[in-house]
């Protein structure tokens, strides 16, 4: 059977449905309803990185990094693709430095390169002409031997070791005396009265000493330069007076000492001395002797020495005539003086 509803109450009913200006409980605010999202786009995937280039210094050049992240994909998007890895460096290292050392300086030149080394050049000289023969002492202000050999004969015929022999050459206090080569027999080589200079003199056989140094002014100077001696059974300069000794370019052989500051004389005195470039063959005992009681130096550098020779030793002294006795040996700073740099032993 059917119903019939008046019209008024049907309008009312359509009215309270259709929803008006506001929006009712179940609507988002601002009436229309929101149209569903449209499903985003995938990202474009990530381009791959340029290949990893080698290192210029020789190091492994690093891997190219990874592409740009995968995109995140909006709602429905498809994710990006991850870039590809770069290629790897040449791990190949840089060409190895030359383990040569520095090439050695030239000899008498200049330092030697690393891990070069050289001695001093000298050698002794050939006499020129004859031999002369001196029977007694030459006494010299200035003196050219020209290279020519000397030797005693009569009473300057011996080459013993004794004390109070005479000698072959006497040089006058300021003299020079240079060019000489002393033979054997050799009596008591040279004896310089005061301040001398002695150039390029040559001992073949040393006698009792090969120079005597003398005089009593603590301002006296001596300088013995570019010469050499060898066969000294004791000493080969012998310094008995005062002042400085300064000896440069020296070579000597198989000797017992090269330089004593007299340990035991009547007249004592302070004495100095240095030492340039020294060439010291076979001998094994010391290169010098001071007295430390005289407040004696010796100052070292350049030296080459064949071991185990000492380079400097210390004496008490004494002016009674007794034998002095050794307080010590080695650089001490103040009466030996030289560092191990300065000393070469070969």
């Amino acid at each position: 059977m059917r119903q019939y509803f008046p019209l008024f109450w049907v309008l009312g009913v359509v009215a309270a449905c259709s929803g008006g200006t506001e929006g009712g409980p179940d609507e988002p605010a601002g009436g229309t309803a929101s149209l569903p999202p449209t499903a985003g786009a995938g990202v474009i995937a990530g381009s791959p990185n340029a290949a990893g280039t080698s290192s210029a210094s020789g190091g492994g050049g690093g891997g190219g990094g990874g592409g740009a992240p995968a995109g995140g994909a909006a709602t429905g998007g498809a994710p990006g693709v991850s870039g590809s890895v770069g290629i790897a460096g040449s791990a190949t290292g840089g060409t190895a430095g030359s383990p040569q050392g520095g090439a050695a300086g030239a000899a008498g030149g200049g330092a030697a390169g690393a891990g070069g080394s050289s001695l001093p050049g000298f050698k002794f000289p050939t006499p020129v002409g004859a031999d002369q023969k001196l029977s007694s002492t030459k006494e010299v202000t200035d003196f050219d031997g020209k290279l020519a050999r000397f030797i005693g004969s009569g009473d300057l015929g011996g080459s013993g070791q004794g004390e109070g022999q005479d000698a072959l050459f006497r040089v006058k206090a300021g003299g020079t005396l240079k060019n000489v080569i002393i033979g054997a027999p050799a009596a008591d080589g040279i004896h310089c009265d005061g301040s001398c200079t002695i150039e390029n003199v040559w001992w073949e056989d040393v006698g009792e000493d090969a120079i005597t140094l003398s005089g009593s002014s603590g301002s006296n100077v001596y300088r013995i330069s570019n010469s050499g001696a060898k066969k000294a059974t004791d000493k080969v300069i012998q310094h008995n007076g005062g002042g400085t000794l300064y000896v440069k370019n020296f070579l000597v052989e198989d000797f017992g000492k090269l330089y004593r500051s007299c340990g035991n004389c009547d007249d004592q005195y302070q004495r100095k001395s240095e030492f340039d470039t020294i060439l010291a063959n076979g001998s094994k005992g010391v290169l010098a002797g001071v007295n430390e009681k005289y407040d004696d130096s010796a100052k070292f550098k350049n030296i080459f020495a064949t071991a185990p020779m000492k380079i400097c030793e210390r004496y008490d002294g004494n002016d009674t005539g007794d034998e002095p006795k050794s307080v010590g040996t080695g650089a001490d700073g103040t009466h030996c003086i030289y560092s191990p740099s300065d000393v070469t032993l070969h």
